[in-house]
């Protein structure tokens, strides 16, 4: 049986050319950082681009800010980035493997609660972050909103650096799952297969979900800026309390 690779296996090499400049840093740092939080878990935290961002603000004022990913070649980006170590890296999958203590701020970014493929899963990772909030803490997720009457099938074709990439993807609108693969030729001739998956769920979905472990939703914008969210927005950062 053939494994397919994790998104961070696939997508490592090249995260950090391809999404560096996908937001403004400092806009994410400042929502993030907005009640001032001691203490920071990043669920997906990747090649650390935002951790390290919140680091700079929480580390020098005592705080910590800690790390979870399943990929051993995104925390080597991660580790590279950060030789004194300021984000705590944990290698472990972000469902079972968040720390047992508490947190001011947990947060997911970048559509990577949907890389938990699977929504029972999904709902397991709140729960288990919902445990782990301080009582003033808040869980911030933020993702993409797709269309219910999107296409169920896509081809795209970029220009990303010194890369060609062709992506074709199949959305399968009853149980939000979307299979991708992304071949990406270089200048240099190299070509690499990136194949991918994820499980979508809709912010009102995303809503019931968090509210099943006790979290309710008390800000949603449309953007790091803080753009006020509408019907036609295309993206959500949602930012939930705990109840309990």
């Amino acid at each position: 049986m053939t494994l397919t690779p994790t998104y961070g296996a696939a997508f490592a090499d090249v995260y950090d050319d391809w999404y560096a400049n996908s937001d403004d840093l400092t806009a994410v740092a400042a929502l993030l950082c907005a009640h001032e939080p001691n203490s920071v878990l990043e669920l997906g935290v990747g090649t650390g681009r935002v951790a390290l961002a919140l680091a700079n603000l929480v580390v020098p004022a005592g705080g910590r800010v800690v790390g979870v990913d399943e990929s051993p070649e995104m925390l080597a980006c991660l580790a590279d980035k950060d030789p004194q170590r300021r984000v705590t890296a944990v290698l472990g999958d972000m469902v079972d493997n968040q720390p047992n203590e508490a947190f001011d701020l947990i947060f997911i970014s970048y559509n990577t609660l949907f890389n938990v493929a699977d929504r029972d899963k999904q709902a397991q990772c709140l729960a288990n972050a919902a445990t782990r909030l301080s009582s003033t803490g808040r869980l911030v997720i933020d993702a993409c909103i797709i269309d219910p009457g999107a296409p169920t099938s896509g081809v795209t074709e970029e220009r990303r650096g010194a890369w060609h990439v062709h992506t074709t993807s199949s959305f399968e609108v009853a149980t939000g799952i979307i299979s991708g693969l992304t071949i990406s030729t270089h200048d240099d001739t190299r070509r690499v297969r990136r194949p991918w998956r994820i499980a979508y769920q809709s912010p009102v979905s995303l809503d019931g979900t968090c509210a099943a472990s006790g979290l309710r939703l008390v800000e949603r914008y449309a953007s790091w800026h803080k753009t006020p969210f509408s019907d036609d927005a295309v993206r959500h950062v949602s930012i939930y309390r705990n109840l309990r």
